[in-house]
């Protein structure tokens, strides 16, 4: 009997174990393919133009004596 409960309770141990691994390993991966698909987004010539584009917005607003309606 003991050897019964004891094999029930490893087999039981073992499996969830081996699903957390599983899970973590298919969380692991998913968070590769989003860093993959925003490395290849932030190298595009598209996205790095906009960025500029942002930036020196906000610079040249924040300059002061710049006499802008938006900001009045």
């Amino acid at each position: 009997m003991r050897f019964t409960t004891g094999l029930a309770v490893g087999v039981v141990i073992g499996w969830a174990i081996a699903s957390r691994m599983q899970r973590q390993e298919v969380e692991q991966e998913a968070r590769r393919e989003a860093q993959g698909i925003l490395g290849a987004m932030t190298r595009h010539p598209s996205t790095q133009r906009l960025g500029r584009w942002a930036r020196e917005n906000l610079q040249r607003r924040l300059e002061p004596g710049v006499d802008d309606l938006s900001m009045n």
